[in-house]
């Protein structure tokens, strides 16, 4: 009877530290989460500024993009064109909606397709 109430008093020790911990934690992780938010407040400010002057360059580079994105129209439809023999047609190309995505993105779709091939 006594080793019993010792494994109960133990295991009731444990299960309170280890509850306690937790919403200490929870505490911890939302002391965090407000302080970087407010952090990210402070930076949108900032940015507000600097993101008017980038969008101004950035309208410059959109008429360069204009001229390559033909080139890689043309070199697109002859690739395909080259790989069908001429039984497809070409109608739309549209950029994908992750097209600006980090080049390890990109290196792991080129893995996947490469993986894929007969």
């Amino acid at each position: 009877m006594e080793k019993m109430v010792f494994g109960l008093t133990v295991t009731a020790i444990g299960m309170g530290v280890v509850f306690i911990e937790l919403i200490f934690l929870v505490y911890v992780i939302n002391v965090i989460s407000w302080t970087s938010k407010r952090m990210d407040g402070k930076k949108n400010a900032a940015q507000v500024k600097t993101v008017k002057a980038e969008s101004q360059a950035e309208v410059s580079a959109a008429a360069l993009d204009t001229e390559k994105d033909d080139e890689i129209a043309a070199v697109i439809s002859a690739a395909i064109a080259y790989m069908t023999q001429g039984s497809t047609v070409i109608k739309v190309i549209r950029r994908l909606p992750g097209a600006n995505a980090p080049a390890w993105s990109g290196a792991g779709r080129m893995e996947t397709m490469n993986l894929r091939q007969i």
